[in-house]
């Protein structure tokens, strides 16, 4: 942990590299897994011209999509809205994310990273290990490099899971997140499930990541926007602001 910069708080980046619960299946209209209306459990914020970075602690515990017909995931997001660019792709937004994820067939959830940058690119990659224990997840803006670029790290505490990753297709490219999402996203129509899972220390970069290599940072202040499809769900189970926190405890479950 470093010292603050005034307003904001810091911490060096990967060490300097760095009850709801249900599991029965269910029946849901969430869309394929390429196409149509996906289903979210999430929150989001939009209170800032520009987030630089996200970061969110969660869990790892047992997503399975072993004998479902889509994915279920846990995640965040960094959305560009409004760049001329990003309005020109097929969804009309940018965006780069980071998460576990089970698809179809999969007992146990995988790390992955995506992104959709201008030009309508879309990418997304697994590293080749499953996840478990509590993984720590980071984007953030590289300032370091003219035009930014976007870095993704997920790693654990004891650093046994350590993955980063140059999101290749945001790379020098004129993305401006003006939002931050976090939670479930959910495809297909029936056999997904999680158990409640919790998200804790939401933060986000408050500039770039710079030649300190440092993630200086504010928690989140308020329970911004939220979203529940039924399936998935999410709430508030310690609202930002919640002493002993920072940004609060956000907790996801699906799909009863």
């Amino acid at each position: 942990m470093h010292t603050s910069r005034t307003p904001a708080l810091a911490f060096c980046v990967a060490l300097c590299w760095l009850a709801l619960g249900g599991t029965s299946s269910a029946q849901y209209a969430c869309g394929m897994r390429t196409a149509g209306r996906h289903c979210y459990a999430v929150t989001e914020w939009s209170e800032h011209p520009e987030y630089f970075g996200a970061y969110s602690d969660i869990p790892q515990l047992g997503l399975s999509c072993a004998g479902c017909d889509g994915f279920v995931d846990n995640e965040i997001w960094m959305i560009d809205d409004f760049t001329p660019e990003c309005q020109r792709n097929p969804f009309r937004q940018c965006w780069v994310e980071a998460g576990y994820l089970a698809d179809i067939g999969q007992n146990l959830p995988y790390l992955f990273w995506a992104d959709f940058a201008p030009g309508g690119q879309f990418r997304i990659a697994f590293p080749a290990y499953a996840a478990i224990s509590l993984n720590h997840f980071m984007i953030v803006k590289d300032g370091r490099t003219s035009p930014a670029s976007f870095l993704v790290f997920i790693y654990n505490t004891s650093h046994s899971t350590l993955f980063s990753a140059l999101s290749p297709t945001s790379s020098g490219n004129p993305m401006k997140a003006n939002r931050i999402v976090m939670g479930q996203e959910l495809t297909g129509t029936m056999g997904a499930t999680a158990p409640a899972t919790t998200f804790t220390r939401n933060i986000w970069a408050v500039v770039p990541l710079g030649p300190e290599y440092v993630f200086w940072y504010q928690p989140q202040r308020t329970r911004g926007f939220e979203r529940q499809d039924t399936p998935p769900w999410e709430r508030w189970t310690r609202p930002p602001g919640t002493p002993g926190t920072e940004g609060g405890e956000l907790t996801t479950h699906c799909c009863r």
